[in-house]
C-alpha cells in the first residue's frame, strides 16, 4: 500500500484508453487524494498485484448490461480475499478506428476485445470480405492498429483511445444495443465501512445444498429479513458437474443488524459462502 498522505495507486486491466481506466478516473476524480492508475496485462495480474501491496485499488469489470456477469472477474474473487469497497457504471460507446481516414468498406481486417466483436455483431455483419480477429483489450487492439499503420485495419475502442493514439474514427456508436453499460467493482484489499445512512449493497457468493428447496430457503431469508435482492445469477461450479454457485446482490450494509444476522442465516443452509463486501450503490 502507498504510504499515508501519497496518491492512490489504481490497477486496470488494458492500457491507456480502455473503458477501465476510464471508469477508474471517474470514479477516483474527487477523492481524498490523487489517484494514479496503472495499466495490467490480465485481471489475474492485477489483483495479485493489489493482493501483494503494489497498488490500492484494483477497477474490475463484472457485469455487463447486455453480456452478462463476467465469469472469471468472479471466480478470482472468490477465491483470493480481496474486497469490494464500490462501483462505477462505465458507459460503452464502441467507435471504429482506423489507421487512416478511409471509406468503412476498404476495411478488411478488425480487431478488439471478444466481448466488444460480440456487442457490434449487427455492424460487423455489414462489413464484407472482412476478417474479425479477437484481442485481449479494446485499447491495446488499438495500439496494434496504429503500430501496424495498415489502412486496411481497424480497432473497436472507445473515442478517448481514438484520440490518445491520434487515429481517424471510422464510425461511431456501432454496437447493436445502444444502452451500454459495464458494471465496474472496486477492489480493495481490507474491506470498507460505511456510515449507515448511506445506502449501500452486499455482494455474495455462495454454493446450497444440492437438494429440492435448497435456493429457496436461501432467497427466503432475505425476504423474513426486508432485504431487497438486486441481481441473482446462477452458474456451474467448475469441476463439480450439475452443481451450481450463485452470484447475489442485495440492498443493504453489512453493518446494519438485519444484514448481519440474515448473513448469519445464510451460512447455515449453504456450503460455501463468500461475502465480498458492503458499498454504496452506484447508479447507470
Amino acid at each position: 500500500m502507498t504510504e499515508t498522505g501519497r496518491e492512490w495507486v489504481v490497477g486496470y486491466q488494458g492500457t491507456e484508453g480502455a473503458y477501465s481506466e476510464l471508469a477508474a478516473k471517474r470514479h477516483f476524480a474527487h477523492a481524498s487524494r490523487p489517484a494514479r492508475c496503472v495499466g495490467y496485462h490480465s485481471f489475474r495480474e492485477m489483483l495479485e498485484a493489489l493482493k501483494g501491496g503494489a497498488i490500492d485499488y484494483a477497477v474490475l469489470p463484472i457485469e455487463n448490461s447486455i453480456a452478462g456477469s463476467i465469469n472469471e472477474s468472479y471466480d478470482l474473487l472468490a477465491k483470493m480475499g480481496l474486497f469490494l469497497v464500490g462501483e462505477e457504471f462505465q458507459p460503452i460507446a464502441h467507435c471504429l478506428i482506423g489507421a487512416a481516414d478511409v471509406p468503412v468498406s476498404d476495411i478488411r481486417r478488425v480487431y478488439s476485445h471478444p466481448v466488444a466483436l460480440a456487442q457490434c455483431g449487427e455492424f460487423l455483419e455489414t462489413l464484407e470480405d472482412c476478417h474479425v480477429e479477437a484481442f485481449v483489450d479494446t485499447a491495446m487492439a488499438v495500439e496494434k492498429v496504429k503500430r501496424d499503420a495498415d489502412p486496411a485495419q481497424a480497432a473497436i475502442a472507445s473515442e478517448q483511445a481514438a484520440e490518445l493514439h491520434g487515429l481517424p474514427i471510422l464510425r461511431r456508436d456501432i454496437a447493436d444495443h445502444p444502452e451500454n453499460y459495464t458494471r465496474m467493482v472496486i477492489v480493495a484489499p481490507e474491506a470498507a465501512h460505511y456510515d449507515q445512512s448511506i445506502p449501500c449493497k452486499t455482494s455474495l457468493i455462495f454454493s446450497t445444498i444440492h437438494e429440492q428447496g435448497a435456493l429457496a430457503r436461501c432467497i427466503a431469508i432475505f425476504a423474513e429479513r426486508g432485504l431487497n435482492l438486486t441481481k441473482i445469477e446462477s452458474r456451474p461450479k467448475p469441476d463439480t458437474p450439475f452443481e451450481y454457485i450463485f452470484y447475489m446482490d442485495f440492498e443493504g450494509n453489512i453493518d446494519r443488524d438485519a444484514t448481519q444476522a440474515a448473513l448469519d442465516d445464510l451460512e447455515a443452509v449453504t456450503t460455501f459462502l463468500v461475502v465480498l463486501g458492503s458499498y454504496p450503490i452506484g447508479r447507470p
